[in-house]
């Protein structure tokens, strides 16, 4: 199991507790419902208002990326994180991928959290393409299973914030790509542009930031 809480600084790998179970002080069918009306106000309310449609399509995050990290079998917990398409809308001419999962607390439940602090890591990923793209979806589960690997201690690093530049290790998209890091900035508000978005949010197990 894992649990882990958003830090603001750099985070050692040891400072991310991994609780090995749900906790005890909740009934197991009443936590998992808990869990579930979390998940769908983010996914089924939250975004599709944020982004001005409801997903076309949802892709789980696969084992792959955790492989080619070092960790063979990672928690079963870790394929549940999806990344969602979102169409464009005539307010936003362009695709928008999010993820999802990353702000579940997992560990937690009503007694223990406070909805003032972050929920899970306290963010999740946003990222604006042209048109429909693997390669974007490539990208947000690689972040994610880094991001997780950091935060239940199996690599070292931190967890990700605003302005932080993360290398890719080659060209974004194809090999004539120019790009090859990414800058983590928050995203364009309602009052930046027609199609902006909030930068945090909260559900009722703590905040969020919208990142990427």
């Amino acid at each position: 199991g894992f649990s882990v809480a958003r830090k603001h600084a750099a985070v050692p790998m040891h400072r991310c507790p991994v609780p090995a179970t749900i906790p005890r002080m909740m009934d197991p069918a009443a936590w998992q419902a808990w869990f579930e009306e979390l998940w769908a106000l983010r996914e089924e309310r939250l975004y599709p208002e944020f982004f001005g449609c409801p997903p076309a399509r949802a892709q789980t995050l696969s084992a792959a990326p955790f492989a080619r990290l070092g960790v063979d079998k990672p928690d079963p917990r870790f394929l549940t994180h999806l990344v969602l398409e979102f169409p464009p809308t005539p307010e936003r001419p362009h695709t928008l991928y999010a993820t999802s999962g990353m702000s579940n607390p997992w560990g937690e439940d009503p007694a223990t959290l406070d909805p003032k602090n972050f929920s899970g890591l306290g963010f999740e990923f946003t990222l604006h393409v042209p048109a429909p793209a693997p390669w974007a979806v490539d990208v947000l589960n690689w972040l994610m299973a880094v991001q997780l690997l950091v935060a239940t201690g199996h690599l070292e690093g931190h967890l990700l914030e605003p302005l932080d530049l993360i290398p890719l290790g080659g060209p974004l998209g194809s090999p004539q790509s120019l790009i090859t890091h990414l800058l983590v900035v928050p995203p364009p508000t309602p009052d930046d542009c027609p199609f902006g978005y909030p930068a945090r949010f909260a559900l009722p197990s703590g905040q969020v930031d919208l990142l990427l």
